[in-house]
């Protein structure tokens, strides 16, 4: 095990991954609400902070985590993200002899995270959870957990696209091997 094979995309990869599974588990949507007062009249601020206190707490009840807004086969998605992420660092630190492994994690994790982003991002802008309320997207609240669960997804993305992009010229795995020199054979009339 050698931490010092770690480079800043395997580094971003696992922060991405350890990001998004911390943020998984706060409240990523919740019902949106206003408070309207029926007849136009003045109400008076203890009045008025009551009922923003009891309405938020009544709303409170019905925010929902990542882990239950986003459906399971988006959750399923998130989660194949973050394995990759944290395999592609686990074989770049134990990989002794050959970057193949690091190389094929990095390819798949590139190509996934992408297509899970462009998932998420639809999810969350366009067809916003209804938190089985049957409600719009416009009643619906996305809560900051569920933009830097974006952002770390897209620091998985990033992370295992500059792992493909970093060569090691410095690595003693990148020494070309010693090539005897041959002779070359006798000409022929």
């Amino acid at each position: 095990m050698n931490l010092a094979r770690l480079r800043a995309g395997e580094a971003l990869a696992g922060a991405g991954a350890v990001l998004l599974t911390l943020m998984l588990f706060l409240d990523w949507a919740k019902p949106e609400y206003r408070i309207r007062y029926a007849g136009g009249g003045d109400v008076s601020s203890p009045l008025e902070a009551t009922a923003k206190r009891v309405t938020g707490t009544f709303v409170n009840q019905f925010a929902q985590s990542g882990w239950s807004a986003l459906g399971w086969f988006l959750v399923a998605m998130l989660l194949i993200s973050i394995l990759g992420a944290l395999t592609l660092v686990a074989l770049t630190v134990l990989e002794r002899d050959t970057p193949v492994l690091p190389v094929v994690a990095a390819v798949i994790t590139t190509a996934w995270s992408l297509l899970a982003f462009v998932v998420l991002l639809l999810r969350l802008t366009l067809f916003q959870p209804g938190l089985e309320l049957g409600w719009s997207d416009r009643d619906v609240n996305m809560l900051a957990p569920s933009w830097l669960g974006l952002l770390g997804l897209a620091a998985i993305g990033a992370g295992s696209w500059l792992t493909l992009r970093d060569d090691r010229l410095d690595s003693p795995l990148s020494v070309p091997p010693e090539v005897p020199v041959r002779p070359a054979p006798p000409a022929t009339a």
